[in-house]
């Protein structure tokens, strides 16, 4: 009816890796979602840190897996060996209340694999200029999105609630009704809940 039915304040990509305009349209929520790190993730950043604290792994709740997908002991990796052009290894972090997409991801297909998810950081939402993530969304009412668009099957998203920060446990998929149309959108110009309307700073460099 033309009506905003819903608000939450969201933390996009930094200018370095900016949250890409894209649609497409959300199936189901993965509740206790693992995060699988990408490889320029886990190059660049991860890495490093890992070469210098060989407890980091552990420290974070991360997972070696091969090029198979199968769980290896990190203490059997020549970790001074692998480098940005050479790491036949992927991260992925365990679920719980720490781990990096939070306790619930929205996932939709699109070429960018960027995806809306829930966030341990919580204090970022309450800064005016919210450019932090590597392109994914991170969506500070993540709890409240998820009962909107589940509707009569939000039963799922309550235990949640109850048990919020399950250590290694195994994701959830909880199918939506029908899909739900997702459309992100880059606006320098955008009116508030109280109908202002308000002037951005072209943050993505964006030709005018």
């Amino acid at each position: 009816g033309g009506r905003s039915i819903f608000y939450s304040k969201v933390v996009v990509g930094k200018p370095s890796t900016p949250t890409h305009t894209v649609s497409g349209n959300i199936k189901y929520i993965i509740l206790y979602p693992y995060w699988m790190v990408p490889k320029s993730i886990a190059t660049k950043e991860l890495l490093p840190k890992i070469k210098r604290d060989r407890e980091f792994l552990e420290n974070n709740n991360f997972q070696v897996l091969d090029n198979n997908g199968k769980i290896i002991d990190p203490s059997l990796v020549d970790w001074a060996s692998l480098s940005r052009t050479f790491f036949p290894y992927q991260f992925r972090q365990s679920t719980g209340c720490d781990n990096s997409l939070g306790i619930l991801k929205f996932d939709f297909y699109n070429p960018f694999s960027a995806y809306l998810h829930d966030t341990p950081e919580k204090y970022l939402f309450s800064r005016k200029s919210r450019f932090y993530s590597h392109g994914c969304i991170r969506v500070e009412k993540a709890m409240e999105l998820a009962h909107l668009l589940l509707a009569d099957n939000s039963m799922a998203v309550d235990t949640l609630i109850n048990n919020p920060c399950r250590i290694n446990q195994r994701p959830e998929y909880v199918p939506l009704k029908a899909p739900v149309n997702i459309f992100i959108v880059y606006s320098r110009a955008w009116p508030t809940q109280q109908g202002e309307l308000n002037f951005y700073n072209n943050i993505y460099r964006q030709p005018e």
